[in-house]
Formats: structure tokens, sequence, C-alpha cells
């Protein structure tokens, strides 16, 4: 007699998992099915860790767009203790590494964040990488891959040419955002830097408020001519900071671009209003009644309802985390297994 319930019972759990796997939003895709395999592997060592340098697991970025133009969005990642890998999108969800070919690997960079823009207003995707950690000259200075399109064969390439144009910052920066600030038709640069102080950052002390700070962040005019001009105090950028977290967006409805910076320690977060007149002035205290202290993420949903120029529909750079100093509870370029994706 007890048949006929245990059948309804494997019945109705059966359509439940059912009823459940159909209301699923994301599918997860395996390394294998995509063919996407980076892997921001970490090694310590008793003379480089989380102790003696504590952004060691900050982690790398991630950047898409159609650099192939296909029609089909492609991923870029950015590694600090790895190469940078360039997956270009093959359709149905597999993704043919080009890395090589592509010339981007930059393997004796730690590259940080990473943005895309047209900088040459071409039509084919450039991208714009933040590098940091490493101390050597020109170790830090960031870099520009210009697209150059496909060649006979039809391979994809890139040319690194970040000092050509002006913007090869070398401070030991996050990210960067690509705004119009000025409304003269063409994208300027901001630059987030983060620089790691022999003293300890918890420690209060006075703020320098006057740009001469070593992590103070940095700002570039587009000349429209191909090259851009370093205007960071000319700006107003002069607050420093440990800054984890960019976002590009009309605070306050005037149709001029504003920058939000998220700050880790002590250091407040920095809201720069556009004065629009060339100059930005920090106004954090007048717009905002409370902020977060020590950010890692920075969710940046305000560039969405703008109309003036920007680099990508979402304008942000940010270091995600859901917990300090915990590598596991990083972003997935991050952790030391193989990236995988949800669609």
């Amino acid at each position: 007699m007890r048949t006929p319930s245990l059948l309804l019972a494997v019945l109705f759990a059966a359509h439940l998992v059912s009823c459940q796997q159909e209301q699923t939003l994301f599918e997860l895709k395996s390394p294998e099915e995509t063919g996407i395999t980076f892997a921001n592997q970490i090694v310590e060592s008793d003379s480089f860790n989380i102790l003696t340098d504590e952004y060691i697991f900050n982690g790398g970025g991630v950047a898409t767009a159609d650099f192939d133009q296909n029609g089909l969005p492609d991923l870029f990642f950015t590694g600090n203790q790895v190469a940078n890998r360039l997956y270009l999108n093959e359709g149905e969800f597999s993704f043919a590494d080009v890395s090589e070919q592509a010339g981007i690997l930059a393997e004796n960079r730690w590259c940080t964040g990473s943005v895309v823009v047209d900088i040459n207003q071409d039509g084919w995707p450039d991208i714009y990488v933040a590098t940091a950690m490493k101390k050597g000259p020109g170790e830090r200075d960031n870099l520009l891959f210009v697209n150059q399109g496909k060649d006979a064969q039809g391979n994809l390439s890139f040319k690194e040419m970040a000092s050509q144009y002006g913007i090869a910052d070398p401070g030991n920066s996050m990210g960067a955002a690509f705004l119009d600030y000025d409304l003269d038709g063409d994208l300027d640069l901001y630059v987030l830097n983060n620089e790691q102080l022999a003293a300890k950052p918890t420690n209060f002390r006075a703020k320098v408020i006057d740009g001469s700070a070593i992590n103070n962040d940095s700002f570039y005019r587009n000349n429209g001519d191909g090259t851009f001009t370093n205007v960071t105090l000319e700006a107003g950028i002069t607050y420093e900071g440990f800054g984890l977290g960019l976002a590009i967006g009309d605070v306050n409805n005037d149709g001029w671009p504003d920058i939000y910076v998220s700050n880790d320690y002590i250091t407040n977060d920095i809201l720069y209003i556009n004065n629009q007149n060339g100059t930005f002035t920090n106004q954090t205290k007048d717009f905002l009644r409370h902020q977060s202290q020590f950010p890692w993420a920075l969710i940046c949903p305000m560039s969405t309802t703008t109309d003036f120029p920007i680099s990508s529909p979402l304008t942000c750079s940010a270091r995600i985390a859901t917990a300090r100093k915990l590598p596991s509870a990083r972003m997935c370029t991050k952790l030391t297994s193989t990236t995988r994706v949800w669609l």
C-alpha cells in the first residue's frame, strides 16, 4: 500500500526540481564549454605576501566589447602575476583565446583595472589598462592597447601606445574612466591611484588637499589631436585618497559629468562636482549625509541615465569584494580557480 504514496512523492519531487530549474535566471558554463580558462594565480613567498604588500589580493579587471567587430561581445582579462588574456566570442558561448597574436599580454606588468574606449574614433574598441605594484622604472606606466583591426588573414592585433597619447600614468593605478568633462566632443581621462605609504594608512593625520600627495589621482584632458595633457591640479583634482572605486555620472542633473571616488582606509570618499569651466570641486559634505568607510565595491548605475558622452553605458572601475583580507571572497578574476561564466 505504500508504493503509490512513494511514487507520488517521487513524482512531486521531480516536478519541484523541474520547476526550480525552469525558474533559474542564469546558467553556469564551465571552462570546458566556453574555452575561457583565465585564472589570476597569485603566488606568495617569504618576501612577497599579504603582510609585505597588503593589496596583493586586490585582483585584476575585466572588460567586454566587440573587439573584432563580428557582432558578439568579447572578453578581456587583466592579470597580476599572469599575463592578460583576450577571448573572442565565436557564438554559442564559445570563445577563442587570441592573446598571443593580439599583443595584449603585458607579462612584465601587474595589471589591475581596465576600461574600453575608442581612443582614435576609428570604430574599433581600444583598451586602457591600469598597472600597479611593481617599482622599477616604467613598470607602473599604464598601458593603452590601440586596436589595429584585422589583417588579411583575419587576425586581430593591438599596439601599445600609452606614451604616444600622453597617458602612460606612472601612479599605482587601480582603474580609470573616460568622460567628456568639458563637453567639447572628445573623451578625457580620470586615473584612480592608490599608493601605499610607509606609515600605516589607518593612522590619523592631516589630509593632503593640495594635490601633492603621492596617492593623488590624475586627470588628463584630451587635446583633440591624438594627445592628452595632464591637468590634474588645473582641474582641481587635489584630494588624496586610497581609491578603489570610480564612477562617472551627472549627480546634480546639470548636464555635466561629475566624478565619485570611493576610498579605502580612513580617507573620505570624494564627490567632484563639475564646475562647467574645466574644474571640479569636492562637494562630498554638501551632497552626502552618510558615506561608507573602507569601501571596496562601488555600484554605479548613475551613468546609465546621463546624456553626455562616456566610454560605455556604465562607466565604472572598482575593486569588487565582500570581505576584507579574505581571498576567497574576492571577484572571480582574482581567485586561483579557473574562471567560470554565468550566463
